[in-house]
């Protein structure tokens, strides 16, 4: 009888714990993206995840791709840009809202692939492929709405 009291206490101090809980402890998004770049679209993902701290702040990782290509009778061409970064976020939290902001650094890596279908003279290559890496700074924020509360 006594460990039945026991564990029933217990669950009922675990819940209200659980219930003062003012933020997630993880936040996780995936989406659709678009990366607008010297005029020109990619379509594209993103998924990222968040670990806050308290309600304030937390660490937040990003990962994207976007992927853009365009073909005529005399050249294809095809770009794909993927972007790995990390950084602090900051949140606002009210009872209906959350209004976020964050700075993220690390890698973004591009991959070109170019092909020329008109005659070249010899010893010209036809096709031209490309990858670089650099580095990336991703400044933004955005809000959610809470429909559920």
């Amino acid at each position: 009888m006594r460990r039945l009291l026991v564990l029933i206490s217990s669950l009922l101090f675990s819940s209200l714990g659980l219930y003062a809980q003012e933020h997630p402890k993880y936040e996780l998004f995936g989406g659709y993206s678009l990366l607008h770049n010297d005029g020109a679209n990619a379509n594209g993902w993103e998924v990222s995840g968040a670990y806050n701290f308290n309600r304030w702040i937390g660490v937040k990782a990003d990962i994207r791709g976007h992927y853009r290509s365009e073909s005529n009778e005399f050249l294809r061409f095809s770009a794909h840009h993927h972007f790995f970064t990390i950084g602090p976020q900051y949140s606002w939290r009210t009872k209906h809202a959350t209004l976020f902001g964050h700075t993220l650094f690390g890698l973004a890596r591009e991959d070109v692939y170019e092909r020329v279908f008109f005659p070249r003279p010899p010893g010209f290559p036809t096709v031209f492929e490309s990858g670089t890496n650099s580095f990336a700074t991703i400044i933004g924020g955005g809000g959610d709405w809470n429909l559920g509360k």
